[in-house]
C-alpha cells in the first residue's frame, strides 16, 4: 500500500524544464504509460515557469508543479521540494540530470521517500570548477539515492569514480521508444510544400537544441560542401535554443541561407522525418539522443559524430559515423548517404531493426518500473510503506 492507503503509488518526477528535448518527451511518453496502467500515479515538479510541454502532461492528467529556482545558488529550494512531497504524499522520488539530483535529491532526502536518480548526460558539460563543487555534494546525495541509472553505458565509470557510487546501485537503462507513431505515410510533397520546399528537393535534417553541445556550425560548414555536389540540398533545422543567432549569422556567412531552414520547435517530427532523406547530428556529447531513437524508429539513414552515446546506439548497419569537429568528414558522410539510394535504404531499414531489437519502449518501461518497485519494497499491491 502507498502512504496515502491506496494500491497506486504515487511518483514524483523532477527535472529543470517542462521544454522540448529529450529528457521531457521521455517522460512524457513514462507518464503517459503509468497512467495507462494506473499502478503509479505520477506528477512533476520543474523549476522553470514555461515549457511547450505543460499543457500536453497537464492533458494526461499528470500534476504539474512549478517552484522558481532563484539565480545561483537556491539553499530554499530543497526545502520547498520535500514540503511538496510530504503535503501530497508522493512514495518515492526519481529525478534527472544534475541540477534536478542537487535541488530534488535533497528534498527527497530531507523528506525521507525513496530516491531514484537517472544520468542523461556527463558532468563533462559543466566548467571545472562547477564540476568540483556539483563532485562534492552529489557524492554525498548519491550515496543516500537507492538506485541510480544511466541512459547509456558510457555514463557509468564517472559515476563509479567521481562520486562514489557503488557498482551494484548503478543500472543501465536504454532509453527506448515506440516505432508506431514513426511508420506513417505522408504526402511527401505536400508536405514539402507546406514547408516552401521543392518537391525535388534532397532533405537534410536535425532535430536539437541550438546549443554548444549540438555544434550546429560545425553541420552548417559541412552541409556548404554537401551543396556543391548535391545543389538540389535543403537542411531542415529543428529546435531552438540560445546559440540560434550566432548559427544564423554563421548560415548567412557560409552564404547558403537558401538552402537552411530553422523550423523552431515541431511537434510533426513523425511527419517531418518521413521527408529527411537522411537525419544528422554534429554533436560534442550526448548521453543517448531520444532524437536518434526517433530517426531510426522513422527508418531514416543517420550520419552522425562518433562520440560516447552515439556509438552505442548507431552501428555499421544503421549509420555513417565520423569524427566530431570535422565538416569535411561530415559533409563527404551525407553526400555519399544523399547520392546513393540503396545505401541509404539500406541504413534505414538497419536502424529501425536496431530499435526494434534492443531499445523499445516496453523494456525501458519494464526496467524502471523494477527500479521503483524494488526502492518500495515489493511490486504494487504489498504493503511497501
Amino acid at each position: 500500500m502507498s502512504r496515502t492507503g491506496k494500491t497506486t503509488r504515487k511518483i514524483l518526477f523532477i527535472n529543470s524544464s517542462l521544454g522540448m528535448g529529450g529528457i521531457e518527451t521521455l517522460l512524457l511518453e513514462l507518464c503517459r504509460d503509468m497512467k495507462a496502467q494506473g499502478c503509479y500515479e505520477p506528477g512533476i515538479c520543474i523549476f522553470e515557469t514555461e515549457g511547450v510541454l505543460q499543457n500536453e502532461y497537464e492533458a494526461l492528467g499528470v500534476h504539474v508543479y512549478i517552484i522558481p529556482k532563484k539565480q545561483g545558488l537556491d539553499y530554499s529550494l530543497p526545502l520547498k521540494i520535500r514540503r511538496l512531497i510530504r503535503a501530497e504524499s508522493y512514495d518515492i522520488v526519481h529525478v534527472h540530470n544534475q541540477m534536478s539530483w542537487l535541488y530534488g535529491g535533497s528534498g527527497a532526502i530531507l523528506a525521507r521517500r525513496p530516491l531514484v536518480y537517472t544520468e542523461h548526460t556527463s558532468l563533462e558539460k559543466f566548467t571545472p570548477g562547477q564540476q568540483r563543487k556539483l563532485k562534492a555534494v552529489l557524492s554525498w546525495i548519491g550515496k543516500k539515492t537507492v538506485q541510480v541509472t544511466t541512459v547509456a553505458k558510457h555514463l557509468i565509470p564517472s559515476l563509479e569514480k567521481d562520486l562514489g557510487i557503488p557498482a551494484n546501485r548503478i543500472t543501465n537503462i536504454y532509453n527506448g521508444i515506440d516505432p508506431a507513431p514513426y511508420q506513417i505515410e505522408i504526402d511527401r510533397a505536400r508536405k514539402l510544400e507546406e514547408l516552401g520546399l521543392p518537391a525535388d528537393s534532397k532533405i537534410v535534417g536535425i532535430v536539437a537544441s541550438l546549443t554548444e553541445a549540438k555544434d550546429h556550425v560545425t553541420l552548417l560548414r559541412a552541409f556548404s560542401i554537401v551543396l556543391q555536389q548535391v545543389p538540389k540540398a535543403q537542411l531542415l533545422v529543428a529546435g531552438q535554443g540560445p546559440l540560434k543567432e550566432q548559427i544564423v549569422a554563421e548560415t548567412a556567412a557560409l552564404g547558403i541561407g537558401d538552402h537552411v531552414h530553422f523550423l523552431g520547435v515541431r511537434r510533426d517530427i513523425p511527419e517531418l522525418l518521413q521527408v529527411f532523406d537522411v537525419f544528422t547530428l554534429s554533436s560534442l556529447i550526448e548521453g543517448l539522443p531520444i532524437s536518434l531513437l526517433e530517426a531510426m524508429a522513422s527508418s531514416c539513414p543517420i550520419v552522425a559524430t562518433r562520440i560516447p552515446g552515439v556509438d552505442e546506439l548507431v552501428d555499421e548497419k544503421s549509420g555513417i559515423l565520423v569524427p566530431h569537429s570535422s565538416p569535411d568528414e561530415l559533409g563527404a558522410a551525407l553526400t555519399t548517404v544523399l547520392s546513393d539510394e540503396a545505401l541509404a535504404h539500406s541504413l534505414g531499414k538497419g536502424g529501425r531493426q536496431r530499435i526494434l531489437d534492443e531499445f523499445s519502449f516496453g523494456g525501458m518501461i519494464r526496467a524502471y518500473i523494477s527500479c521503483y518497485d524494488n526502492a518500495l519494497g515489493g511490486p504494487c499491491g504489498k504493503d511497501a510503506s
